[in-house]
């Protein structure tokens, strides 16, 4: 049994919007494919995700380091989550 809880299961996540988002034009969607990076071959890891999108007119691949807050929250009110943590929390609790 999947436990959709565990990262592994849910390490890749897919936004899309469109014309109705002001972003694109009538009839075509901009999506956003990601995940942390397991391997040399991070391509290859969205592909799942990609696959859900159909046929697609471009494809780019880029590759950005993840940063973790640092401040302390309590000192600053500035409450930064990190995307696991949003994500877990809205998926699975």
């Amino acid at each position: 049994m999947l436990n959709f809880c565990d990262a592994s299961v849910l390490s890749r996540y897919l936004f899309c919007c469109s014309y109705t988002h002001n972003v694109a034009p009538k009839g075509k969607f901009i999506a956003f494919v990601s995940t942390e990076a397991e391997t040399d071959h991070p391509e290859s890891e969205l592909k799942p995700g990609i696959d859900l999108l159909g046929p697609v007119d471009e494809i780019f691949f880029d590759i950005y380091d993840r940063y973790e807050p640092v401040n302390e929250p309590s000192l600053d009110n500035c409450f930064i989550s990190t995307v696991s943590a949003f994500f877990f929390s809205e998926c699975c609790c």
